[in-house]
């Protein structure tokens, strides 16, 4: 099996530049597939690249060959014993959480029944005692009902979900839980993972993937025809294909932004909504046959044609808020109190189902999506757009142990989805939302930040951090946090433009 590479792979591979790799695909010295090039390709157009004979090429092709095989067969004698088994033992857990909590109320109800006793030997107001023994009676019996229905309810999700089909990606080991509901992309894409798709209606061919082991089943039409030999190999669409037992697919995922193709897709408005005086939430349709490959954390362009048609359409750039679960409907935070055209244009004459041109992804603000540290958030204004994304991609993924979140900003209204953040801090027990107030000037704000990180964390050794703020902020910043224990390779920064200024 040939291996396709991105072009950011094959530079690190050989040992060059990317724009010398370009440089070959110019001259047609190299061929390039979708964004990708193939080693053997490589190998010739390279032959005396960091290496002094073309053994190493041998060898790595027949080392990642060998290497799938072996994984292959691991997972059909396996069938996903360590996906199961993480699911066992977090059923386990629930189950013993829930027994603990059983045994808690039973206490607290034998001392609440002592109690009424005691008090009603001493109780001078026979209607204050049965005012209270009827809320308590009335308590006892709502807390009974729940007992009886909700765990009941809980353990059928669990295991209805836990029965559900497991699919392992190779080579990269990650694996999901497909639901027959869905096609294998649409799951893959719901768990954070950034496989490659295009058309997403069996037409360009994109999503194709080998059917290493189990069984899929034909849940949609496609027009796209596989070669007699992908046939053999046992290749699939998975935006056509449902699981219907565990399986194994071999396919690509996007490791880095350098994976993500650019791409530009006209797209309908699909919803305007102030969110405060200073804030616009804008919502983009993305059509069915083209949807937006992108990665949490990265931003776009956005441009729209002016009424006078021969001015330059209006063009602004943005943070995607949204997830990359949710590729259909992209989310912008828009600030409309600064004097520029295009939120001017947003706020005041755009409106529902007008077309809007997109052209990107860019940026590299990205999760590391291997690193096994916790993670924290930073966020300046409308700086909390691209942490908004990279915050519903890590839950998707479902891997970081804790998850805080440090919102800053001026004024209260300026937490423009504070429900949002507090919603996620009393539904999740490993996520932490922290906000803050204070002056726009930066040695305000850093000692403010500062002085919550101290009071809540002893150190960083074993985090992430994500920040999102204007440049200068985070180059303050990111000594004092390295002060504090936290690795440089574990910061990662984005400059933020739009929101209000921070000033020394």
């Amino acid at each position: 099996m040939d291996r396709h590479l991105s072009l950011s792979q094959a530079a690190r591979l050989i040992g060059v530049k990317r724009g010398d790799i370009q440089k070959k695909i110019q001259e047609n010295k190299l061929r390039v597939m979708e964004g990708t090039v193939v080693l053997s390709d490589l190998k010739k157009a390279f032959p005396d690249a960091i290496y002094e004979d073309n053994t190493m090429m041998e060898k790595m092709e027949k080392f990642m060959k060998d290497a799938v095989n072996k994984m292959a067969q691991s997972e059909r004698e396996g069938a996903h014993v360590d996906a199961l088994s993480r699911r066992l033992v977090r059923l386990n857990k629930e189950l013993t959480e829930e027994r603990n909590r059983a045994d808690q109320f039973e206490e607290i109800i034998d001392g609440m029944k002592q109690k009424f006793m005691d008090l009603k030997i001493n109780a001078r107001n026979d209607n204050n005692f049965n005012e209270i023994r009827s809320w308590f009676n009335t308590a006892v019996h709502k807390v009974n009902e729940e007992k009886l229905t909700t765990p009941v309810e809980n353990l059928e999700n669990q295991i209805k979900q836990f029965m559900l089909p497991h699919v392992r990606l190779l080579p990269s080991r990650h694996d999901y839980i497909s639901d027959k509901s869905e096609t294998l992309l649409e799951s893959a894409l719901r768990s954070g993972l950034a496989v490659d798709y295009g058309c997403n209606n069996g037409k360009c061919g994109k999503c194709k993937a080998k059917l290493l082991s189990g069984s899929v089943e034909k849940t949609l039409h496609q027009d796209y025809v596989f070669s007699e030999s992908e046939k053999s190999q046992g290749f699939i669409l998975t935006c056509s294909n449902t699981a219907i037992t565990d399986i194994t697919l071999e396919t690509e995922e996007a490791v880095c932004s350098d994976d993500i193709p650019l791409q530009t897709i006209s797209t309908k408005i699909k919803k305007r909504q102030k969110v405060s005086d200073n804030v616009m939430v804008l919502t983009l349709k993305t059509p069915r046959s083209q949807r937006l490959r992108f990665l949490a954390g990265q931003h776009i362009e956005l441009s729209v044609n002016s009424q006078d048609k021969e001015q330059q359409p209006i063009i602004a750039e943005y943070s995607i808020a949204s997830c990359p679960c949710e590729p259909a409907n992209l989310e912008f935070h828009i600030p409309i109190n600064a004097n520029e055209p295009f939120a001017n244009l947003i706020r005041d004459e755009l409106k529902t189902n007008q077309s809007l041109t997109i052209k990107g992804p860019h940026g590299s603000f990205v999760l590391n999506e291997d690193s096994p540290n916790s993670l924290i958030f930073i966020a300046w204004d409308t700086g909390f757009a691209p942490i908004k994304s990279l915050i519903e991609h890590a839950m998707s993924l479902e891997q970081a142990e804790t998850i805080h979140l440090y919102w800053m900003t001026t004024k209260v209204e300026n937490h423009y989805l504070d429900n949002l953040c507090r919603s996620w801090n009393d539904a999740l027990d490993n996520f932490t939302y922290t906000r803050i107030m204070c002056e726009a000037k930066t040695d305000v704000v850093v000692d403010s930040l500062m002085k919550h990180i101290h009071d809540e964390h002893s150190h960083l050794l074993n985090f992430d951090l994500y920040i999102a703020a204007p440049g200068h902020l985070n180059h303050l910043l990111k000594p004092l946090l390295i002060s504090h224990g936290i690795k440089a390779q574990n910061t990662h920064f984005e400059s933020i433009f739009h929101g209000e200024e921070v000033k020394d």
